[in-house]
């Protein structure tokens, strides 16, 4: 049987991309080139909303123990100065979305998870060992051209093809597109290290001379990375006591423990010329490399995943139009590049260029985090993280292109439950501050497969948090990938014809 659509890859995003597109009921077909796909430790951290992507995926209580995020309150991460004086210290805190604002994750074993899920799945097939050696498509699909090893060619078809093959994707190259920007000077040296004893919070030395960060992940691993100066890199790769003694610096149990895996690597800054070519789309590390300082490389390609899935499967189920596929790029791309300058602003703070710049930067960082206001700003989750979508599949209202909070709720069965879960595989009606009698959709049009919610009829929301966010006799239409797509502050407005892009 045909699939509906081929992912290319079958790291953490090409297998969520895959269990979104079968959660809407897609028939799927994974290709990973490896027979055997690498489950080491490589992100070391996500935020909040990576965990709810995998909460629509059906497997928050599967991962539960993948992630480690700390109490609120708690200290999650330390900036020091060269003298080991901390300037910054970030603290934990649950928002709006029903996580940590950030947390420690062990990605081999997530991929593990998510590549058992999807073999359970009766609408994926995962082809391993398969590389891709040629595509084409024409108005009606997507051919790709797979060699297992030494064996016979074969070609896969499907209506689409979502491309999550990596920083040197394949797929990238076959169509011909351009990955610009620049690759950071300097090599780090990245290593995996067996953790006897974890901490919570992760540390960055800011010191010019060899700047650093240290940081445990769950299943007893201590992430150690250090800048290497000019001519260490090669002298590394050849030597792991050099290693070993450069890791030692930063944490001197290095030099006894076992090194679980260890790379010399550049970190690049890059986004993708285009990120759809006809029926084929780029995702994650295909579309965008992302140096690691702000923690959202893996995050970034799960936002990819989430914003895509939903449109694919509603175009191909004829629940949407296909324009909105031209809205992924519109609303991922600039809210990736925020994210790539917020990313280098954080490696110039972590790695000054000098000791006088050190000392002028972090005195600034320190007397800042002094006032209020600031402090909220330099949280675990500050605002120049969290997407707010202006244009793209975008409806009206003050809250549209923003994510849907998720309070814990009293389902109409008297259940606890999480706001997502009572959501629908469609968009969403979610009218705030109505009771069971009261005409709560004031006649509003819903669309055949969407779903309606009605605060005090198939829910309570105790600590009034959507009514907060909102308003008190609101309507929202909210996206599968939990985004606002319309907000009405008077629930007598009318949705009908307010499915557009903007």
């Amino acid at each position: 049987m045909r699939s509906r659509v081929l992912v290319i890859g079958a790291g953490p995003v090409g297998l969520t991309t895959a269990l979104l597109l079968a959660r809407h009921g897609l028939r799927v077909t994974i290709v990973e080139r490896r027979a055997a796909p690498d489950r080491g430790v490589r992100a070391v951290a996500l935020d909040d909303e990576s965990l709810r992507i995998w909460q629509a995926c059906g497997l928050e209580q599967r991962l539960r123990t993948d992630w480690d995020g700390g109490p609120p309150g708690a200290l999650m991460c330390r900036y020091l100065s060269p003298a080991g004086r901390m300037f910054l210290g970030l603290r934990q805190d649950e928002g709006a979305f029903g996580y940590p604002h950030a947390v420690a994750v062990h990605e081999g074993r997530i991929a593990a998870t998510l590549d058992a899920a999807a073999r359970r799945c009766p609408d994926i097939v995962s082809m391993t060992g398969c590389a891709v050696h040629g595509l084409s498509q024409d108005a009606e699909g997507v051919s790709v051209e797979l060699r297992a090893g030494d064996g016979p060619r074969r070609v896969e078809r499907a209506d689409w093809m979502v491309a999550c093959d990596g920083g040197d994707s394949t797929v990238r190259r076959l169509l011909g597109v351009d990955m610009p920007g620049m690759t950071l000077p300097a090599p780090w040296l990245v290593a995996n290290i067996a953790e006897p004893e974890p901490v919570l919070h992760a540390t960055i030395r800011c010191d010019p001379r060899r700047p650093s960060v240290m940081m445990s992940v769950p299943h007893g691993v201590r992430r150690v990375e250090c800048m290497l100066a000019s001519g260490e890199a090669e002298r590394v790769r050849r030597d792991p006591d050099a290693a070993r003694a450069l890791l030692a610096e930063v944490w001197p149990e290095a030099a006894r423990l076992p090194v679980l895996e260890s790379a010399v690597l550049h970190f690049e800054a890059r986004i993708a010329a285009r990120w759809r070519t006809g029926r084929v789309f780029l995702a994650g590390d295909a579309a965008h490399r992302t140096p690691p300082f702000a923690g959202q490389g893996l995050a970034a390609g799960l936002r990819d995943a989430a914003n895509l899935s939903f449109k694919i499967a509603g175009v191909a189920q004829g629940w949407l139009d296909a324009p909105v596929l031209d809205s992924y790029e519109t609303e991922r791309r600039p809210h990736q590049a925020r994210l790539i300058r917020l990313a280098l602003r954080l490696g110039r703070l972590m790695a000054p260029r000098s000791m006088p710049v050190a000392i002028a930067v972090q005195g600034a960082v320190r007397m800042a985090g002094a006032l209020p206001f600031a402090r909220r700003l330099l949280h675990m989750r500050g605002r120049a993280i969290q997407p707010r979508y202006a244009d793209g599949f975008i409806g009206a209202g003050r809250a549209a292109g923003s994510y849907l909070p998720q309070p814990s709720v009293i389902a109409g069965d008297g259940t606890l439950r999480r706001l997502d879960d009572l959501l629908g595989s469609r968009m969403t009606l979610v009218a705030m501050g109505a009771g069971r009698d009261s005409g709560a959709l004031g006649g509003l049009a819903v669309a055949p497969g969407d779903t309606v919610l009605v605060e005090n009829r198939d829910f309570t929301d105790p600590g009034g948090v959507l009514q907060r966010a909102f308003g008190r006799r609101s309507v929202v239409l909210v996206r599968p990938d939990r985004v606002v797509h319309t907000h009405f502050e008077s629930s007598r407005a009318r949705v009908r014809g307010s499915r557009s892009l903007r």
